[in-house]
């Protein structure tokens, strides 16, 4: 009989080397590959010529490993909200604007702010400030501006009509700020205004006592209203008096009958001074 011959081996430290080789091959094909998501884009570091002037779109792009470096940027729209309530804005805790009015009131409130970063101007913004754009641009400025427009108002005007107006003004404040960091801003949104527990109470108290003002102009209005009722039937009255006074004078026969009217009912006939009978329920 022959014998097998035995199998080839390879020898374990070939086969380290192989795989070695291929994880670095590996290595570097993703560093030649970038892969941009819809709603990214990716700016790009060359260590020899710098940052790219214009950022990497969406898609398929190849860069050269060790020497080009991607970092990627959120461009969909944000909301960044500053609130008073856990785990409803960005950091954790109270996070409410707390402000001073023009007259020294404290205002509590809550902002939320929607924007984007701007795509065409992606690397502008990473020069200038890098991806912390939220920490170093967005909340000091959003501070900055409702603290400014707010020392402009009193806290009345905050807590009666003004409050969209108020709004308005920080929404343009922020814009162009926004703006000249490669930011677009969206919308501004404020709620949840609070005053302090004495200016609340003044307020209530000021409430009591205009309602109690105008409840007492309704019944001096309701009284003179009763009093203009009053004389004009009055008035009425008197106007019956006099016409029916000169109907009587006018007229003799109606004197003879008003006259007539007002004896007692059983009276059949009067005799008067004409020599003629006016009857009551007498037949004829």
């Amino acid at each position: 009989m022959k014998s097998a011959k035995p199998r080839y081996a390879f020898p374990q430290s070939l086969l380290i080397t192989a795989a070695g080789v291929l994880l670095l091959l590996s290595t570097v094909f993703s560093q030649c590959v970038l892969v941009v998501p819809p709603g990214y884009r990716a700016v790009v570091f060359n260590t020899f010529s710098g940052l790219e002037a214009k950022a990497r779109g969406e898609g398929l792009h190849l860069l050269l490993p060790l020497v080009q470096s991607p970092i990627p940027y959120d461009v969909r729209s944000q909301t960044y909200t500053m609130s008073a309530k856990q785990r409803e804005g960005n950091l954790g805790g109270d996070d409410a604007l707390r402000v001073l009015s023009s007259d020294g009131q404290q205002i509590s409130m809550d902002l939320s702010v929607r924007f984007y970063v701007d795509p065409d101007s992606v690397s502008q913004l990473h020069a200038k400030v890098g991806p912390s754009y939220i920490d170093k641009v967005l909340r000091p400025e959003i501070r900055a501006v409702v603290r400014n427009e707010l020392a402009l108002h009193r806290a009345i005007e905050v807590y009666s009509g003004e409050r969209r107006e108020i709004q308005a003004n920080i929404k343009n404040g922020l814009k162009q700020i926004l703006a000249d960091n490669n930011l677009v801003l969206q919308d501004v949104l404020l709620r949840n205004v609070q005053f302090s527990p004495q200016f609340q109470n003044a307020i209530e108290q000021k409430q009591i006592a205009e309602q109690q003002k105008e409840r007492e102009r309704f019944l001096v209005e309701r009284a003179e209203l009763e009093k203009q009722r009053t004389v004009i039937v009055a008035e009425g009255e008197a106007e019956a008096i006099r016409l029916q006074g000169e109907a009587l004078r006018s007229s003799p026969e109606v004197i003879r009958l008003e006259y007539a009217r007002k004896l007692a009912p059983n009276t059949r006939a009067v005799i008067t001074s004409q020599k003629e009978f006016l009857g009551s329920g007498a037949q004829q």
